[in-house]
């Protein structure tokens, strides 16, 4: 038992001598067993992170291409749909008349300027030649003109039409198919059997071209005639001279006739444009529509919108006859408020303004790129010179000038004027009457009256006649005033209140003078004379309307009201006569809407020109149509003046010279917010940022005016003298000094 307990206690000794040994074995291999499953699971962790990285790139690869296909695909679906939209549009304009749509492109008959070897030389010795050299240019653009004709849509305008023959009454146009017969047709289809256009006269309500010339319908209402079947559309000067067969032979239709490149007659080109907004390129750009044709740049606003059209008003309109007119691009330093892409597309047009002092007028267009622009550029140089080489420069009938210092403070509240003589104007103003002595630079207070209107001269008589006041009243004054003495009577007209229009005149020939006052319907005759009380009143006769101007025709007062123009019976000349015949079937669109009556022109011993707000209508002594053709205003006239025979139209871009005997727009002046101060138009308001008092002077008449020279960098002042209604306009003595040191 002993020997037992000693062995076991033996053993147990040696166990415990061996236990550090045996932890240190059991915990390297713990530590073997752990790093082995741990390099296991980075193991598998790495290559399931090399299968993930292989999806991923496999997904973008397909995402890519996935991306692309989209892209692809969204861009076939916008061009289907942009072909769609174009279809319904022409389905559209097929089935109904709502006006010219105008096309997205742009399309030039003087292209070959920049590409024909005559480029360099575009003088054409004769109209044949001209003719045999475009021949092939014809071919060529037939087919965008024969487009651009077929998108023009005429607005049907009254129920009036005019006749075949000349003054026969008209009737009303017949209804158009529901699908309108295409203007040109392929020679591989059957051709309808031909017949006559059935035209009517229209009124379109866009910028619309003449199919046989191409050249813009210029005018408010009732620009041409239009084919009720098809889409032939002409001037009303034009419709004897095109093709008359419905629809037109595709012979006949491969190029327009009436192009005419040696005068250039027609329009050159045409698109869409933007130009500075009316507070300048600080303020952004508008959009226009641009036209050059018959030798002028037509611009047309445009409102803000995809779908919208231009109006027929044109809001500029630019000559190149002008001696003036140039076209060149800019640099970065002169529209320093564009941005900098937008410099390369800019470029400067140019013409004359003041001949006296020199001034010029510059108009700056954004074109829609850069190689646009190059082609308006070209396509103006290139007319100019043809133009210069053919010496077609135009006639010259008002030649603007200053009359006297802008800096004059009279100047500035100048409601109407009249040339006394030679050296002196006056100045009816919102203080009072005063007269310049332009040669001396003197002024005289003639008057105290307040807001004179209207100043009408009879040195016969020794008279001045005055509209002044609120209530526009007429005062009678001594021509002693004119120079400044005190005046012997200031007569008020008794109920003359709310005067209208006023003239003066001779009603026979060696009669005496008389004085014709308009209020609403009402129009009164004075008899003027030197003698106390000065007026007689001799008659009072209605008007069949509201009057609103009055002219004096071959010895007989005519007065203008809304739609008509009449001849009144004042002292027995003659029984009142309407110029607005109501037989003529032809004049009976003046009555359905209103139109107002702007003035009367004397053209030759028996025919008169009716100028209304909308257009001129020439008729004859008995009030009916003398001429099938219209005068057409290519804006809204705010006023009209004439002298010999020609009629100048004012309207917001300026004015417009025509001729009333030929019917030809002869001259354009861009001077923007103009009006006349005198019945003739000879003195004129220029309303700039320093108003401007303008003379038209004449190249067809005697000078009645002497202008004195003037200059922007006057410093003069009025200073009064010793009287007290007389004022000297000078350089204040202080001035002058500075000015010497």
């Amino acid at each position: 038992m002993t020997e037992e307990l000693e062995s076991l206690r033996s053993s147990n000794l040696g166990s415990r001598t061996l236990d550090p040994l045996w932890k240190v074995r059991r915990s390297q291999k713990l530590d073997m067993s752990a790093r082995l499953e741990l390099q296991s699971a980075l193991d598998a962790e790495i290559r399931a992170k090399q299968l993930v990285q292989e999806e991923l790139r496999n997904v973008k690869a397909a995402n890519i291409s996935f991306e692309s296909k989209l892209k692809e695909s969204e861009a076939r679906s916008r061009e289907m749909q942009e072909k769609l939209e174009i279809m319904k549009k022409d389905l559209e304009e097929s089935r109904t008349d709502k006006g010219l749509k105008l096309p997205d492109f742009q399309d030039s008959i003087f292209e070959y300027f920049n590409t024909s070897p005559l480029a360099h030389d575009l003088t054409f010795r004769d109209s044949v030649s001209s003719a045999s050299s475009l021949q092939a240019f014809w071919d060529e653009t037939s087919s965008i003109t024969e487009l651009d004709t077929s998108l023009q849509k005429p607005e049907v305008s009254p129920t009036f039409c005019v006749s075949t023959a000349q003054n026969e009454p008209v009737k009303p146009p017949q209804a158009a198919p529901a699908a309108a017969s295409p203007v040109y047709q392929s020679t591989s289809l059957s051709l309808p059997k031909p017949k006559a256009h059935e035209l009517s006269i229209k009124t379109f309500s866009s910028p619309t071209q003449c199919t046989h010339c191409t050249s813009l319908m210029v005018g408010l209402m009732r620009q041409g005639y239009a084919c009720d079947v098809c889409s032939f559309i002409c001037h009303v000067s034009c419709r004897d001279n095109a093709p008359l067969v419905c629809p037109i032979p595709p012979e006949q239709a491969k190029r327009p006739l009436g192009i005419d490149v040696q005068r250039g007659i027609g329009t050159a080109y045409k698109g869409y444009v933007r130009i500075p907004k009316p507070t300048g390129v600080k303020k952004g750009w508008q959009r226009a529509y641009a036209v050059v044709c018959d030798c002028k740049l037509f611009l047309y606003d445009v409102p803000e919108g995809k779908s919208t059209q231009p109006g027929v008003v044109a809001s500029q309109v630019l000559d190149l006859r002008d001696e003036e007119f140039s076209v060149s691009a800019v640099l970065a330093s002169d529209v320093i408020h564009a941005t900098r892409k937008d410099v390369p597309c800019i470029f400067r047009v140019t013409s004359s303004l003041l001949s006296s002092p020199p001034k010029t007028c510059s108009l700056l267009v954004l074109a829609e790129s850069e190689a646009e622009k190059r082609k308006w550029v070209g396509i103006l140089e290139g007319l100019q010179n043809i133009l210069n080489k053919n010496q077609l420069r135009n006639r010259v009938v008002h030649i603007p000038q200053e009359a006297y210092d802008s800096t004059l403070p009279a100047i500035k509240v100048t409601l109407s004027a009249a040339i006394v003589d030679r050296e002196r104007i006056a100045l009816g103003t919102e203080d009072g009457l005063y007269v310049v002595e332009v040669t001396r630079d003197v002024i005289v207070r003639a008057a105290d009256c307040k807001k004179v209107h209207q100043i009408e001269l009879i040195p016969k008589e020794k008279i001045i006649v005055l509209v002044c006041g609120r209530s526009h009243h007429v005062h009678l004054l001594p021509w002693a005033a004119l120079d400044g003495g005190d005046t012997n009577f200031d007569i008020k007209l008794p109920d003359t209140k709310g005067c209208q229009a006023l003239i003066t005149g001779a009603l026979r020939p060696g009669g005496p003078t008389c004085l014709l006052v308009a209020m609403k319907r009402q129009v009164q005759c004075y008899e003027i004379s030197r003698t106390k009380p000065h007026h007689r009143k001799l008659c009072e006769v209605q008007a069949p309307g509201s009057v609103q101007c009055m002219t004096l025709l071959r010895g007989r007062l005519c007065v203008g009201y809304p739609s008509g123009f009449s001849l009144l019976s004042v002292q027995g000349e003659g029984p009142t006569t309407s110029l607005v015949n109501p037989g003529d079937g032809s004049l009976a669109f003046l009555g359905q809407q209103p139109l107002d009556a702007l003035l009367t022109v004397e053209v030759g011993p028996e025919e008169n020109l009716l100028c209304f707000s909308q257009l001129g209508v020439y008729v004859d002594l008995q009030g009916r149509r003398s001429r099938t053709q219209e005068l057409m205003w290519p804006a809204t006239p705010l006023a009209c003046s004439s002298s010999s025979s020609y009629l100048t139209v004012y309207t917001e871009y300026g004015l417009d010279v025509f001729d009333v005997n030929s019917m030809e727009w002869i001259q354009t002046i861009a001077l923007t917010k103009i009006r006349p101060l005198n019945v003739p138009g000879t003195l004129n308001l220029l309303g700039s940022e320093q108003p401007k008092l303008i003379y038209f002077s004449s190249r067809y008449s005697a000078a009645d005016f002497a202008v004195p020279e003037t200059s922007d960098n006057s410093k003069k002042q009025m200073v009064r003298t010793r009287s007290k209604r007389r004022f000297v306009f000078k350089v204040p003595e202080e001035e002058r000094l500075q000015q010497r040191r």
